[in-house]
């Protein structure tokens, strides 16, 4: 059978043939390639981090073997919406790729890469939970709208392993049983808008944010209420479940985790609100004593574009059938 008709404009062909060949005589360098979005979350606990390590230990080292596992041609770059630190974990990332196939073989559909891939990561803390196929215009990172943060923090613990063990890990465990979360929240509106954060800078000298302006939309703080209702909190004392949720496009390194840290101190008391708004003139990273608040806590929740730009047109104009 000629293969003419595995010729698509909508796939980018990385090698082909100018004659008619027969499918058998098809060679693997002959690929076709389509762009993929991949949305997966995953526990950072046991991972150095999302970002491609030397060691491979990292998320993205296992997401490619599985999703190379599955395909006979190289997937030469996988391109994350975010990074995230070792220990941080997430109910949404995305990732976008190329993945060539054979054009007799067409393009996987969406569903059949996500079933294949996850049967790759069956010993791993990482799921993919949906693919779509997009233009090649499309990108994870400059294409996202919004990147959403979930900080989670248990009150009233006597110890930081003084909790559940399904909550391991999970969130940030404090003695402290309450906190001025009024205080909190009017701390926490001196970040929205465009604000210079350089004062939540890395204090590494190594490393440096030299554009420190960020867009921050919101920020909510509140409290869960009593653990005692949610089943694996029933064998320990009725703690609080304390919440940080933040919105912007992009984040300094651990900007997140500094905010809460500071956030925290505004509600022991030790800090006040006019205490924050002059580390935020100051623009010196110095001034801020505590440390990040730790990675366990923290969850990339949520990655939003405009659907417009997930429209992935597939109509062969040539085609005239």
């Amino acid at each position: 059978m000629v293969a003419w008709k595995a010729v698509m404009l909508q796939f980018r062909y990385t090698q082909i043939s100018l004659f008619p060949v027969s499918s058998r005589d098809l060679d693997i360098s002959v690929t076709a390639m389509v762009r993929f979005l991949l949305y997966f979350q995953y526990i950072g606990t046991k991972y150095s981090g999302l970002a491609k390590n030397k060691n491979g230990n990292g998320v993205i080292n296992v997401l490619q073997n599985a999703i190379q596992a599955v395909t006979p041609v190289e997937i030469m770059k996988l391109t994350t919406s975010c990074q995230t630190d070792s220990g941080v974990h997430a109910l949404i990332n995305t990732v976008h790729f190329d993945l060539d196939r054979l054009p007799h073989q067409g393009a996987f559909q969406p569903h059949v890469l996500v079933k294949a891939v996850n049967s790759k990561l069956k010993n791993e803390d990482i799921r993919v939970l949906k693919a779509l196929l997009v233009p090649d215009s499309f990108h994870a990172r400059h294409s996202a709208l919004r990147r959403d943060y979930l900080y989670r923090i248990a009150l009233g613990c006597q110890s930081p392993r003084a909790i559940p063990v399904f909550e391991q890990d999970r969130c940030c465990a404090l003695q402290d049983e309450a906190l001025d979360i009024v205080r909190m929240q009017e701390a926490s509106r001196l970040f929205i808008g465009i604000k210079d954060f350089a004062s939540f800078r890395n204090l590494r000298r190594d490393f440096k944010d030299l554009y420190t302006e960020r867009e921050m939309y919101s920020i909510a703080i509140y409290n869960v209420g009593c653990n005692h209702s949610n089943p694996l909190w029933h064998h320990f004392p009725a703690n609080q479940m304390l919440h940080f949720e933040f919105s912007a496009r992009s984040y300094l390194y651990r900007q997140v985790r500094r905010l809460v840290s500071v956030l925290l101190e505004v509600g022991r008391g030790k800090l006040t609100v006019d205490d924050v708004d002059e580390m935020m003139r100051a623009r010196d990273n110095t001034m801020i004593r505590t440390a990040p608040a730790p990675a366990r806590g923290l969850y990339l929740k949520d990655v939003i574009y405009d659907e417009k730009d997930l429209i992935f047109n597939d109509e062969d104009p040539d085609d005239d059938r």
